[in-house]
């Protein structure tokens, strides 16, 4: 925390100003509380509301100075043990450069590290509503790879007005989250390496804020820098008998290392080396790189063999997560499970932890196994939750889908109804039970009675709906439920981005389903270019969610941060990644590459899939969400939560995508 506002402060501000930028400098705290591109019409703020680029965190500083022309500056800081200089200034090229130095003047030796020192760099990563979000925030991709570390941050919306950042001087290992609430992503704090400092020794973090025009034009400036290291994986997550394959690109010939092994490496001239390592053992592997004087890391997963981990898994469900209890109202329903006391968890009043809503993700699964296998013990687990379904949250009188057990209607939740239509076109694919599509056509009739049109639902899913009507010969039917889709369909194409608020004001799965339900409708109808050119809208929105940095943690999956908070049992509001509803970005790929022929955004979807198996434990268990910053309000973060909760829409995806490009082998 800064003190300010003290009598001695020698301060003299004014705004920094050059072709590209527009900087403001708070005239009270000497931190930088405004950036915007003086070509944008729509003249965003980089800096969030109540944020401030430059804050000190983790030590109480007093400002002793600040001085600055509109070419640059410096604000310093101080308290009994070290003093901070912060330089500010543009460089030729126009880009923003920023130098901290943190100087020890305690009279001893002094630690700085992540526990007591982070710099705050305020992004505007916010949800007000859709439009705003479009031009006024955006999505905060951060990589901490010591002596590669960047920022990449997209504009929400399409465009070519994006900053970039990039650690020119010192590393950064890891970064927390401050303030994060349901449609704020809340505060970075980006923090330095471990360093030890004599008294009177300084260390010095630079920094450089760049335009860039996107992806591509981002990493093509990373790669001017000198100390830049890029590391690109065929996968982040590989199954045993795999190999990892790893392409690294740096000015030096790179010594690489995993677990305290030396690797080999073949050079491929022009700067480019490959690296193929064949994992001896499951878990994650951190593959150090070291070129010339700079040392950065890729980090990968290697799992069981796929048809192992899904086995272990879905014989974990039907042993450890359905109520058995024939007295009990939950008789048959899946239920969360608890790893830390190996026990099965229900909360009647929270529809987050009850046996309804997103539980359908352990049947999903569950049934899409058995259309590849007949399996007796799963198929008695289907046959009794079914009968729970029907029992305690779907009325087959009224097609109405209730929130939780006991069919009360102060618990009805719009967003629930399809996804029930897909347990029935599920158990249709398994049973031929064509009584299921009856109760289909009740749903649907009801759902969309109530507006269900207006509803952005990630369980809709029209192909696979409209596939079990093709398969029973009911033809009619089948023209009836399109009258409904097209209704729907119409809806998301004639808001185009303008997303309605749902449970959150926007989000990647607001964006989802528009991609996934307009390309998925072009599959059946004969103008696929109409329903290519819609889509492609929104894919355009739901792309700048995906990150790309060289981690299983975080390449290809989408940025979410409230899903431990609501799914998991530690509670905690901070970046989730990955979250299993990543996969429903993976999803939308898959149905947009079917409608374009596309064949690349399948490579992207499995990319996405794989990297979210990490939520599935060797052994079967599951877990909610991996809470990925090093700390969040002060609490301790990088973690797994122990509760399993709804993970398994995973390997249902996965298995689809199987069926299509047989990714996994299956």
């Amino acid at each position: 925390m800064i003190i300010s506002q003290k009598p001695e402060i020698k301060r003299r501000a004014a705004n920094m100003k050059n072709k590209v930028y527009n900087i403001s400098v708070d005239d009270v705290s000497g931190g930088v509380s405004k950036i915007t591109l003086n070509d944008d019409e729509n003249g965003m703020n980089w800096c969030a509301t109540g944020g401030l680029w430059g804050r000190i965190h983790g030590r109480e500083m007093k400002l002793v100075s600040y001085d600055y022309d509109e070419n640059g500056g410096e604000s310093i800081y101080q308290n009994d043990k070290i003093s901070v200089r912060f330089i500010r200034r543009f460089l030729e090229n126009g880009n923003f450069a920023e130098s901290c130095v943190i100087t020890n003047v305690s009279g001893t030796v002094l630690c700085v590290n992540r526990d007591n020192f982070g710099i705050e760099f305020p992004f505007n990563d916010r949800y007000t509503t859709a439009d705003e979000c479009m031009v006024r925030h955006c999505n905060t991709h951060i990589w901490c790879g010591h002596d590669t570390a960047w920022v990449n941050a997209l504009k929400m919306g399409v465009s070519d007005l994006n900053l970039g950042l990039f650690f020119t001087e010192g590393a950064i290992d890891c970064y927390c989250q401050n303030n994060c609430a349901d449609n704020c992503r809340g505060i970075f704090i980006l923090c330095p390496t471990s360093v030890l400092l004599k008294n009177g020794e300084s260390y010095t973090l630079s920094w450089e804020v760049f335009r860039h025009t996107g992806n591509d034009d981002f990493f093509a400036k990373l790669s001017e820098y000198e100390r830049y290291i890029d590391i690109k994986a065929k996968h982040y997550t590989v199954f045993m008998g795999e190999d990892i394959e790893l392409t690294i690109k740096c000015r030096n010939m790179p010594e690489v290392s995993c677990r305290d092994e030396a690797i080999d490496i073949r050079a491929e001239g022009n700067g480019v080396y490959k690296v193929t390592y064949k994992p001896s053992v499951t878990g994650e592997h951190r593959f150090k790189v070291k070129s010339g004087e700079y040392t950065t890391w890729a980090d990968v997963m290697v799992k069981i063999p796929f048809a192992e981990l899904l086995e272990k898994r879905v014989r974990f469900i039907v042993r450890r997560q359905q109520c058995l209890d024939p007295e009990s109202p939950l008789y048959g329903a899946f239920l969360i499970y608890d790893n830390d006391f190996d026990s099965m968890y229900f909360d009647y009043s929270d529809p987050n932890h009850n046996a309804c809503r997103e539980r359908l993700n352990i049947p999903f699964l569950l049934l899409k196994y058995l259309q590849i296998h007949d399996d007796a013990e799963i198929r008695a687990a289907i046959d009794i939750f079914i009968k729970f379904v029907f029992r305690e949250f779907y009325d087959e009188e009224t097609g109405e889908v209730f929130s939780t057990i006991g069919k009360t209607r102060d618990q009805i939740r719009l967003y629930n109804a399809p996804g029930v239509m897909l347990l029935f076109a599920e158990m249709y694919f398994v049973t031929r039970d064509d009584s299921y599509l009856t109760h289909i056509l009740k749903l649907a009739e009801n759902y969309y009675g109530v507006g269900g049109k207006k509803c952005y639902a990630n369980g809709l899913a029209i192909w696979k709906v409209m596939r079990a009507f093709k398969m029973a010969g009911r033809d009619a039917d089948g023209e009836k439920m399109m009258e409904y889709f097209h209704m729907h369909v119409d809806n998301i194409i004639n808001n185009g981005t303008s997303y309605p608020k749902h449970e959150v004001n926007y989000e990647q799965t607001i964006v989802t389903p528009a991609v996934t339900h307009v390309s998925e409708m072009g599959l059946l109808c004969e103008d696929k270019e109409h329903y290519i050119n819609e889509a492609k809208k929104h894919m355009e929105c739901l792309t700048r969610f995906s990150g790309h940095q060289p981690s299983f943690h975080l390449n290809e999956i989408a940025i979410r941060y409230w899903d431990d908070f609501w799914f998991g049992k530690n509670r905690i509001m901070g970046d989730t990644l990955p979250h299993h509803l990543s996969c429903l970005t993976a999803r939308s790929y898959i149905a947009y590459s079917r409608l374009s022929h596309e064949t690349e955004w399948l490579d992207n979807a499995e990319e996405c899939i794989r990297n979210c198996m990490c939520l599935i434990g060797d052994d079967g268990r599951g877990s909610a969400a991996c809470v990925y910053p090093y700390k969040l309000n002060g609490i301790r973060g990088e973690f797994f939560d122990p509760w399993s909760n709804d993970q398994d829409l995973v390997l249902y995806d996965a298995l689809y995508l199987n069926d299509i490009n047989g990714a996994f082998g299956y």
